[in-house]
């Protein structure tokens, strides 16, 4: 744990950053929040992250009191004053401890940020298991919102996943087409054409953004798609997208009915993984 949380407009010990047990969005969920990367120093897309945060806040009906310019000049801050250069940051919005009930306008908007030193290399063979639950409609939670509300499932899944000797799961939308994993965002792969299914029923990951950019930059036709679970045999390769783990690429995935391979045998995940590095300052 780095020396130095920002809460509330002033810096304290990581060791005084306390609330309070009756906190509203620890029994009810809404908070809102963001995973960032600092490389030697700089913050890749620091700005996109940030409005992404604010664009989530207001979906969730939290009324924040900084603007993105505020909140990007802490940033900074935070980061120098915890000495750190490679690092993973969390901003995070949530109601206080006012009410008990499910909503009364005392409730408090609280923010704070928080960062620690992190220095990732790239993730290989990852295995992924098919996973038990579902992606909430969209007509039941907002997707693009990244809130707290949506990691009730992401960890009951995850936690089952860990337990079975998986590193994630394959997460399938409520018409059962692949949606993302319970923490990153998927693509599949044949020769130079990249495959990822459409981010209108969860979240649309900065970094999926980034690396399909990149990608077509580096000359991968990108298209996004429903994909079905009998689509996934037709690719060679496979990786997932995150701020927490960059690119990771997949080993296997099982079905339950099979497990498919994805040797990568052209190298086409690790040409992108140093194609990311270089584009966010390693």
């Amino acid at each position: 744990m780095s020396d130095f949380i920002w809460i509330n407009g002033k810096f304290v010990s990581s060791n005084e950053a306390y609330i309070h047990v009756l906190t509203h969005s620890l029994h009810y969920s809404g908070a809102v929040f963001e995973g960032e990367r600092a490389y030697n120093g700089k913050v890749f897309k620091l700005e996109e992250h940030t409005q992404r945060l604010l664009n989530s806040a207001k979906i969730m009906g939290l009324e924040v009191d900084y603007s993105a310019e505020e909140i990007n000049k802490v940033t900074y801050e935070l980061l120098e004053k915890n000495t750190l250069k490679y690092a993973y940051i969390r901003p995070l919005i949530w109601r206080g401890a006012e009410s008990m009930g499910i909503y009364t306008p005392e409730l408090s908007i609280n923010m704070l940020i928080a960062a620690v030193s992190s220095r990732i290399e790239p993730l290989n063979n990852v295995k992924l298991n098919l996973g038990s639950w579902c992606k909430p409609s969209p007509k039941a939670l907002p997707p693009q919102a990244k809130s707290s509300a949506h990691y009730a499932m992401v960890i009951t899944s995850q936690i089952t996943a860990s337990r079975l000797g998986y590193d994630d799961s394959l997460v399938l939308d409520e018409e059962g087409y692949v949606a993302e994993c319970n923490v990153a965002n998927i693509f599949f792969g044949k020769g130079n054409k990249l495959i990822t299914p459409i981010a209108d029923r969860f979240l649309n990951g900065i970094t999926r953004q980034s690396v399909m950019e990149m990608a077509k930059n580096l000359g991968f036709e990108v298209v996004e798609a429903r994909i079905s679970l009998e689509d996934i045999g037709k690719y060679d390769y496979s990786f997932i997208t995150g701020s927490a783990r960059e690119i990771g690429g997949i080993g296997s995935i099982d079905l339950k009915e099979s497990v498919i391979m994805f040797p990568d045998s052209e190298g086409k995940v690790r040409l992108l993984q140093s194609e990311f590095a270089k584009l966010v300052g390693k």
